[in-house]
């Protein structure tokens, strides 16, 4: 029943991802085109985090109510109503408008998701499960990129937008046929912060900081280096997809092996590296997109061994839920920061490619985080903490 309850939520995360590859990747892209300059636009997205923090707790009654699927396929659902104001964005009120829907059907969205992934897995083939979600993820990362530049550039955003809200609709029936999830019980705002794994909260926080250096900035960057043009966007997307999946592929099968603590620092250097590489992407001999297909080679690398710490540690805690809600709690306020310092360096600099560079700061207490739970060290670093999280020995037995 499990095994099936995994495909549905497959079958759903590809059409989610096809809606976000369509459109939702270019919309940073789409802001610039709008008149917004990169700081502003960064600071756009600063806010848009910011609003998920404060709209998290006033949506956790709605969780209780409608349940976990249902959060889930209302989250989904919400995020179809983004697109009109996205379309008028020029005007100061629908841009805000906009980040108010975001930040609502995202905040009802992200936690429910993780914590689905957390529980239809099997600890044990964690790294397998979610390099295997990448590559599922494979085509639609390569054709919707393709297909988004290509309507965008040809037909413009209204068609492409509408075609993205019809998958993120679609998205949602694969949902109805999901069953029960057992992430536990829907807790308060003020017991999930007192529950908090500070050792997942740190790691979610410094790859929301990570995030926004390279998921935030780093597209924006590219988009005007080749001269704000949608189709070669999109194909260079495309091309660190199939880059991704594979590199992502072979680092979850070495996980399941029991090689996480020793691909570690290589993933760490590597990714630091990466970083730096696209930093200087105004003065390197190679053009944006090399750096893209070898930055997305490294980030791949990077997400089975973060994901699969927090996805574990997420089935012990005994409530998925209430672990994730306070882990995205801690990415949006890393992403919130990170896209403000981002916005800083750039405008400070006058240099966009400067942007990604905070970015690196993330990956240090990534290294640390993921160390630690390894190591069994968030004994120390968590025993403050009412509870003492995960290190303290207090997961429950599983829901």
């Amino acid at each position: 029943m499990q095994h099936h309850g995994l495909r549905r939520f497959t079958v759903h995360f590809a059409l989610h991802q096809a809606a976000t590859a369509l459109a939702g990747a270019f919309i940073g892209a789409y802001l610039l085109r709008s008149g917004l300059p990169l700081p502003v636009a960064l600071l756009v997205y600063a806010g848009l985090y910011a609003a998920r923090i404060g709209v998290r707790a006033a949506v956790l009654p709605l969780v209780r109510r409608v349940g976990y699927r249902g959060a889930l396929a209302l989250g989904a659902g919400l995020g179809v109503l983004q697109f009109p104001p996205l379309l008028l964005a020029e005007d100061p009120v629908w841009l805000v408008v906009w980040v108010a829907t975001v930040s609502f059907a995202e905040a009802t969205y992200w936690p429910v998701f993780h914590a689905t992934a957390a529980v239809l897995g099997e600890e044990g083939q964690r790294g397998r499960e979610i390099a295997e979600r990448q590559v599922v993820g494979l085509g639609v990362s390569v054709v919707c990129p393709l297909l988004g530049g290509w309507l965008l550039g040809t037909y413009g955003p209204a068609f492409d937008f509408g075609v993205a809200a019809c998958l993120a609709a679609l998205s949602t029936l694969p949902l109805t046929l999901l069953g029960a999830v057992p992430a536990g019980p829907v807790p308060t705002a003020r017991e999930s912060v007192r529950s908090a794994d500070l050792i997942g909260t740190l790691a979610f926080a410094a790859d929301g900081w990570i995030g926004a250096g390279l998921g935030i900035a780093w597209p924006m960057v590219m988009f005007s280096a080749m001269g704000e043009r949608y189709e070669a966007l999109g194909a260079i997307a495309a091309l660190g997809a199939v880059v991704g999946a594979a590199s992502g592929l072979l680092c979850g099968r070495c996980i399941d092996r029991g090689g996480r603590e020793r691909m570690l620092p290589w993933v760490a250097g590597a990714l630091a590296s990466a970083i730096a590489l696209r930093a200087m992407e105004g003065w390197a001999p190679v053009g944006a997109g090399a750096i893209h297909a070898t930055g997305a080679a490294v980030g791949a690398l990077y997400g089975p061994v973060l994901m699969s710490v927090l996805y574990d540690r997420a089935r012990r805690s005994g409530s998925a839920y209430r672990y994730q809600l306070a882990a995205e709690t801690g990415w949006d306020a890393g992403a919130t920061l990170g896209c403000l310092a981002a916005a800083g360096t750039a405008w400070a600099t006058g240099i966009p490619s400067l942007a990604v560079l905070p970015a690196v700061l993330g990956v240090v207490v990534v290294f640390a985080c993921v160390r630690a739970a390894g190591d069994g060290r968030e004994r120390a670093i968590g025993g403050r903490f009412a509870g003492g999280g995960l290190g303290e020995g207090a997961a429950a037995p599983a829901a």
